[in-house]
């Protein structure tokens, strides 16, 4: 993850706080509930992405031949962009 869980915290707080000043939300649950919602489909989002490069580097090294050949950076983001549209995961 590249976000520590303070980070998280204080983006979800941000959200939140930003939501309230222009009032586009209505509260039908606590506060902090509704914070610690924000809270988890951040975090679930990025332990998704970490998911995907996780499963990336595996791809890149079964086909670590084909690999050599082109920039690992560029070839690692060329299969990281093809599989989060599979998925729906929006990077």
């Amino acid at each position: 993850m590249k976000l520590t869980k303070e980070q998280v915290e204080k983006i979800s707080e941000s959200i939140l706080a930003r939501l309230k000043d222009k009032d586009l939300i209505v509260f039908k649950a606590d506060e902090r509930r509704v914070l610690e919602k924000i809270n988890e489909a951040i975090l679930a989002d990025l332990r998704a992405e970490d998911t995907l490069d996780k499963e990336v580097e595996e791809i890149l090294k079964t086909h670590g031949a084909g690999a050599q050949k082109l920039d690992y950076r560029k070839m690692f983001n060329m299969v990281k962009g093809k599989l989060a549209r599979e998925r729906g995961i929006i990077l």
